[in-house]
Parts: structure tokens; sequence; C-alpha cells
């Protein structure tokens, strides 16, 4: 007992002393100017930057920023008014309103960008019907306390939440020759038990059956900790499941059923696991936290979402050592992959495509946007863009791939959705184009898009992108052009007018905008 208190003493000193050290990002080796460095951090580490943002932050220390947004307090109390405003029609309304206003408004944007990360990498849905109403008290009490603390602490807390239980089915799990098999030739419709409903990708193939139920165990293994690659076999998978028997819910609340776990030894991951009720699973799942296969699938995961869709060797070698070190700690792994060349390298700038949501909440954050609580309007967009918020049904999430997102039909609503918010057409959001207008002479469009570029594109060269759009900024009916077809269904994205004739008019400021909004380097972070 005292070797093991000197060690966890040893770990905390040393975790500590790597959060207290200044940190150093190796921009300038990668050929970055601060303007641009300043401008990936914040595609990668917030939702966007607002205007004016990247120059504060070159002011201020791109590491200090970071070291800001690390400590930053979850409470905002200006923030927490805005949320107290979202509408009550519907759970699943008011869940996706409230998680645009913070990736929107929150002043903690690196604790949003985690919390929408680990909330994916631990998935629940909406369109479970016994797991619906668990979703909030899931993300703000299972996903967003841990989202910069360990991995450990957030395995456990996802396991003994409910929505977990129910989504996963393991709080119908029992011990098979336990359960009592009950007569009901008298009750055909079995109104008297209610039983688990079959869900889209249920790897049971009789998931009404009771006994034990080997959903929950399998995407522990294979989505949460060691991946698909990760060395267990399905005889795992059986004794992991046997060994979470009795983690159920009662009372809206998590609850361990000694009645209905299985009290015998097993065999898992070639180890022999020793009866010892609820202690047994959490034990198994503490070592299953800091497992090395664990250490590799999820930092993979944290370098595809942070650095590219195949990220290098040498990085994946780089933060699996942090991880080791730090036993899984978020903060430690996220200053491993900011102090590393890989992630400061030109070839990852503008490498991966923002999802749906992403692409909302950067938009409106560059705009300046004011999002009313009480209207609906962005919000339901993101259905369109193929995105619903916290309704993915697979308990892998959704994906973080680019050819996801950039399909012929979605690909017109993105754009659609860029003009629509320039022209103010989006419900409850209010945009004033007036405020980030350039006091810049605009006589071509070529001259109103470079004008517009430095404000709504900072930090990025844009030159080869602003020729391409040329044409259609000096088609001023563009703009509308591309929301018709989104409204028809269309899938072919309008060809311009470029002698339509270019003058600098309220309907071509909308233009302008859109278009780089909607613009390939916008839609990239």
């Amino acid at each position: 007992m005292r070797t093991c208190l000197l060690w966890l003493s040893c770990w905390l000193v040393f975790s500590w002393a790597a959060l207290a050290r200044p940190l150093r990002f190796p921009y300038s080796e990668g050929g970055f100017t601060p303007e641009e460095a300043a401008a990936h951090l914040l595609s990668r580490f917030s939702f966007g930057p607002t205007p004016g943002q990247v120059d504060s932050v070159v002011r201020t220390g791109l590491e200090a920023w970071m070291e800001a947004q690390l400590a930053a307090p979850a409470a905002d109390s200006e923030l927490e008014s805005m949320l107290a405003l979202a509408p009550e029609e519907s759970q699943e309304n008011r869940l996706g309103q409230r998680k645009l206003l913070r990736a929107v408004h929150a002043k903690g944007q690196l604790r949003e960008v985690m919390s929408d990360f680990w909330f994916n990498h631990f998935n629940v849905s909406l369109t479970d019907d016994d797991c619906r109403r668990f979703v909030a008290s899931y993300e703000s009490r299972a996903i967003r306390p841990n989202c910069l603390g360990s991995f450990q602490s957030l395995l456990l807390a996802t396991a003994h939440h409910p929505a977990m239980l129910y989504y996963l089915d393991n709080a119908y799990s029992t011990w098979e020759n336990r359960f009592e098999v009950v007569d009901r030739s008298y009750d055909p419709f079995h109104y008297g038990n209610k039983k688990p409903r079959p869900k889209p990708g249920n790897s049971i193939s009789n998931p009404s059956r009771r006994g034990l139920n080997e959903n929950y165990a399998r995407e522990v293994l294979e989505l949460h900790t060691l991946g698909v690659d990760g060395g267990y076999r399905q005889q795992d998978v059986t004794e992991l499941a046997r060994i979470l028997t009795g983690w159920s819910v009662e009372k809206d609340a998590f609850v361990f059923k000694p009645d209905v776990h299985d009290p015998n030894p097993k065999r898992f991951l070639y180890q022999t696991i020793q009866p010892n009720d609820q202690t047994e699973g959490e034990k198994v799942l503490e070592q299953l936290a800091v497992h090395s296969a664990t250490a590799r699938f999820v930092t993979r995961k944290l370098a595809v979402r942070f650095v590219s869709d195949n990220p290098p060797k040498s990085l994946l070698d780089r933060l699996q050592r942090a991880y080791a070190s730090s036993r899984g700690e978020t903060r430690s792994i996220l200053i491993a992959l900011l102090e590393s060349p890989e992630f400061w390298s030109r070839e990852n700038v503008g490498a991966k495509i923002k999802s749906p949501f992403e692409l909302q909440a950067s938009a409106l954050r560059i705009l300046g946007s004011r999002l009313d609580a009480k209207s609906l309007g962005a919000q339901g967009m993101l259905a369109s863009m193929g995105q619903e918020i916290y309704c993915c049904r697979p308990p892998t999430g959704w994906p973080d791939k680019a050819d996801t997102w950039l399909t012929p039909g979605t690909l017109v609503q993105r754009l659609s959705f860029a003009h629509q918010l320039a022209a103010g057409q989006v419900g409850g959001v209010k945009v004033e184009l007036a405020s980030l207008r350039p006091n810049k002479p605009m006589g071509s469009a070529a001259q109103a898009l470079q004008a517009y570029a430095t404000t709504l594109l900072p930090g990025r060269d844009n030159q080869n992108t602003l020729r391409l759009l040329q044409d259609a900024a000096s088609d001023p009916s563009y703009s509308q052009a591309v929301i018709a077809t989104s409204r028809s269904k269309g899938r072919k994205i309008p060809k311009p007018n470029p002698k339509a004739g270019f003058e600098f008019t309220p309907e071509a400021e909308v233009n302008i905008v859109g278009l780089l909004l909607g613009c390939p380097e916008f839609q990239r972070r």
C-alpha cells in the first residue's frame, strides 16, 4: 500500500511539472508566420476564430492562449444565461440548440471541442427510446467534467451512466443461469414484462432475448478502448459481458444488482478475474484504460481529429508515449501534439474537412453572429447537410473522414447554408455585414473578394481560392441561384454569369460573403 501511494505521488508530481512548464510550439520551424500559426491553432482547437481573434492570439502568444484554455473554468455565467433560454418544445431541439450556443459563444472553446470529441467517441443517441431522456445528463455529468482529464475517468463515468447502459443494452444483461423464465401462456403479448427493443446495428441476433447481452462489452473493447485490432477475442467479449452483469439502472440512476450478476470466476484477456461484485467490473475497466492497445487506438483518433485523416507514424508514436507517461491524461496528450513538428507541418493546414456542425459554428463565429437561443433556424439546417446532432444511430459516432461529408447532395446544402447565412435568411441568427465591411475601395469583384477574405479567412494563403471565385463574385445574383438550387433538391451547383457586371451593392456584398464562407478554404480546418 505504501509503495502504491509513493508511486501515485511521484506520478502526480510528474504530471503537475509537465503541465506547469512553459509550452513551446515549434511553428516557426515549420515555416509559419505567427498569423498563420494562430489561424491553424484556432481552426483545430476552437470552433474557429471570431473577428480579429487571430491578431489577438498573436499579440498574447499562441502558448498563452492554449494555457488559458487548458485552465479555463467550466463555469461561464454569460453563456449559462443564454442556455437558460434554449427552447423547451422537445428535448432533441433543446439539446441541439444548447450545443450550438456553446460552440459559438463559449469562452472555453477547447472544452467545447473536447466535449464534442469525447461524446462522439463514447456515442449515445436520441434515436434510442430508452436512452433519449438521459442524453443531456450524460453529456453534462459524464463527458463535460472529464473532457480534459483522464481517459480512465471518462471510461468509468460513461460506463456508470444510464444513457450508455440503456443505449448498449447492458441494463438488461443478466446471468443466464439465474434467470427464471416466467410462464407467459396467459400473457401472449408480454404486457407484464418490459423487454429491450431491437435497434439498428444491434450486434446480437435476437436482442429481445433476456440473459447475457454482449452489446456493451463488445463496444467497450472495439470502440471505447482496445480497438478492433486490439488483440481481444470473442471469448473476451463474452467474459467482459459476464463481468458487467448487474450494471443496470433503477429510478433513473446507476445501480448494481448483485442478484443478476454472474458470481463465477471469469477468464478475461488471459487473466483470471475473481468475483468481486461491482468492483470486479471497475477494476477491469481501469486496466483497459491504461492498456497499450487503448493508448494506440485513442491517440490515433486524437491525431486524426486534430492533424489529418492519415497522421504520420512519428506523431502516433509520440502521442502513445505521452499517453503512457501520463496514464491517459488528455491535457498531456494535447500538449505533446501541439509541441510536435507534425502538427506544425504545412501539409496539415486545411487538411481536415469540417463536419456540418463545425461549418455552422465556425461561420457564425467569424461573422460575429449572435445566436438567438429560442430560434432553431440554424440547427434545423444540419440534417440536410447530413448531421443531425445527438442522432447518430451507430455506436461508432460520426466518422471523421472527408468523404463522409462531401457528397454531391450535401455539398450543395453546405454552400446554400453559407449564402443563406450571409443573406440573413437563417432564422434566429443576427448577422451585421456592415460591421465586417472593409474600409477599402471595392470597384471590382477581385478587390471585394480580397478585402473580405482578409476578415473571413485570416492567416491563410487565399490567392488561388480567390481566383477560382472571381467569376461567381462578378455575378451578384449567383447567391440566390445557389439557394434556389438547394431548395429544389438539386445536386448540381449552378454556373455563374461572369459578364453580369459587378457593382458593390448589398446584393453583391451578400454574394461575396456567401462565396467566401462556402469556398473550399473555409470548408476546411
